[in-house]
C-alpha cells in the first residue's frame, strides 16, 4: 500500500514492470507469520481492524500464508469460518476494514492520511487479473472487487457513491477449481475524472452469503493497460522507389514509471502479427505520444494491414488499429469520374454503372482510421453500403482486379 510499483530492484531486473500496478501483488512478504494476526505485507484483514483491541481480539483468523502458489514462494488463502457473531466470510484489502459488533455496519476503506492502508492511483487501468484456486462449499464462490475513486472510498459505498471514478468485479465459478487459473474482468468508468486512489477487496465467498468451510487462493494480481494507436496519413500511398514517412499516435490510460520503449509494429498484408515489421520506436515517460515510422520500400499493397504499438511490458496490452497501404500503379487506372459515391441517410451509394470493374470490393473508415466495414460490389449496378452510424468524414476504398480508388465523403 505504500508504493504502487514494485521495488526499484524489480525494474532493473525486469524493464516489463514499466506501469502502475498494486504494492506486493503476489504476496510474497508478509508481516507476523504464523500468528493470528497474519497478512501479506501492504494488505490487511479483520483482525486489523479499526475496531480496536476488543473487537480484534474477538474476530476470527480469515487469511493465511500459502506455501500453494502460482509462482514464487507464497498465496494468500481466505478461508469463510464461523464467529461469535455468525459467518465470516474471508478478506483481504489493500484498505482497512471498518468493524463494529453491527456486522451491517462494516465496510472496507481508503485512509486517506495513512500510507499504511491506502494506495494511490492516478492511472486508468482497463482490466484487473490474476490467479486462483477455490474450494468453495455447495452454492458459494470466490470474489475480487476493484474501486478507482477520488477523496474518501468505502466498499460498500456508505455514500461515497459520487467519489468512484470506475470499479472491476469478478465473480468465480460455483465449482471447486484445483488447478491454477487465470481471471480477468474489465474496469468499467463512470467517468473522465482522474483516480486518486485505488482499493481492493479479495474475499474467500459469495458476498450475498458465504458458507463455512468455504475456501480460496490468490497470487499474482496485476493492472492491465491498453495502448491504443493511430497512423496519419491512413491510407498511405508507396510509389514503389521509396519508404513511407507517417506518424503513428499512442496513448494508453497506464502513465509509465519508468522509461518505456513504445515499438510500432506492422502485420504482414494479411493482418497477422507471427512475424512483425517494427516500422518505428520512441522511449518515453509519457503516456501519449506521436511516433515517427518509416514503411519499407517493396512493402506489398493491402486492404487488410494492422498495426500495432508493443512494449517490453507485460501488463500493456496492444490494441490493433488497420492500415491500408496502396501501391502507385493501377491507382490511376480509375478516377472519381468513372466511378461515382454518395451518401444518403440509409447508407453510402457506390454507383459502378459502366467502369468495367472486374471484383470489386469495398473498405469504410471512419475520420480516426478505424475500419467499419467491409464486403463485396456488383458489377455494373448501384451498390449501397448500409452505414447508419454518426455524421461525419468517412473514408471509402473501392478496391478491384486492377487497382484501387479512394473516395472521401461528408455524411451530414
Amino acid at each position: 500500500m505504500r508504493l504502487l510499483f514494485p521495488s526499484i530492484s524489480l525494474l532493473l531486473a525486469l524493464d516489463g514492470f514499466a506501469q502502475p500496478q498494486p504494492d506486493n501483488p503476489s504476496f510474497e512478504p508478509w508481516t507476523n507469520a504464523g500468528q493470528a494476526v497474519q497478512e501479506p505485507t501492504d494488505w490487511s484483514s479483520l483482525k486489523t481492524s479499526d475496531g480496536g483491541a476488543i473487537i480484534n481480539g474477538l474476530v476470527p483468523q480469515l487469511c493465511w500464508r500459502s506455501t500453494d502458489a502460482h509462482t514464487g514462494s507464497y498465496s494468500v488463502n481466505l478461508r469463510t469460518v464461523s464467529s461469535v457473531a455468525g459467518t465470516a466470510n474471508g478478506l483481504l484489502t489493500n484498505g482497512r476494514v471498518h468493524a463494529e459488533l453491527a456486522i451491517e455496519n462494516s465496510y472496507m476503506f481508503t485512509v486517506q492520511n495513512d500510507a499504511q492502508w491506502s494506495t494511490s492511483m492516478t492511472s486508468r487501468p482497463d482490466s484487473l487479473v490474476g490467479w486462483f484456486k477455490a474450494d468453495p462449499e455447495t452454492g458459494d464462490r470466490p470474489n475480487i472487487g476493484a474501486l478507482l475513486h477520488v477523496g474518501d472510498g468505502r466498499l460498500p459505498a456508505f455514500g461515497t457513491e459520487n467519489n468512484w471514478v470506475a470499479g472491476a468485479s469478478w465473480k468465480g465459478a460455483y465449482a471447486q477449481v484445483t488447478e491454477w487459473t487465470r481471471f480477468s474482468t474489465d474496469f468499467e468508468y463512470l467517468n473522465d475524472t482522474q483516480p486518486e486512489w485505488i482499493l481492493f477487496i479479495l474475499t474467500a465467498g459469495d458476498s450475498a452469503g458465504s458458507q463455512v468451510g468455504t475456501q480460496v487462493w490468490y497470487d499474482d494480481l496485476a493492472l492491465i493497460y491498453n495502448v491504443h494507436c493511430l497512423p496519419t496519413p491512413n491510407p498511405v500511398v508507396m510509389n514503389g522507389t521509396d519508404p513511407f514517412e507517417l506518424l503513428v499516435d499512442y496513448s494508453t490510460g497506464g502513465i509509465p514509471v519508468a522509461p518505456t520503449t513504445f515499438t510500432v509494429e506492422l502485420s504482414d498484408p494479411s493482418g497477422a502479427f507471427n512475424s512483425p515489421t517494427v516500422i518505428g520506436s520512441l522511449t518515453s515517460s509519457a503516456p501519449t505520444g506521436a511516433i515517427p515510422c518509416s514503411i519499407p520500400v517493396g512493402t506489398a499493397p493491402s486492404m487488410a494491414y494492422r498495426i500495432r504499438v508493443a512494449t517490453p511490458s507485460p501488463f500493456y496490452s496492444p490494441v490493433p488499429g488497420s492500415l491500408v497501404i496502396e501501391g502507385a500503379t493501377g491507382i490511376g487506372n480509375l478516377t472519381a469520374n468513372s466511378a461515382r459515391c454518395w451518401s444518403t441517410s440509409e447508407g453510402i451509394v457506390v454507383d459502378l454503372i459502366g467502369t468495367g470493374l472486374d471484383r470489386p470490393s469495398f473498405e469504410l473508415f471512419d475520420s480516426t482510421g478505424r475500419l467499419l466495414s467491409t464486403g463485396s460490389l456488383q458489377e455494373e449496378v448501384l451498390n449501397t453500403i448500409p452505414s447508419k452510424g454518426e455524421l461525419g468524414l468517412y473514408l471509402l476504398r473501392v478496391g478491384h482486379a486492377d487497382g484501387s480508388m479512394v473516395f472521401h465523403l461528408l455524411r451530414r
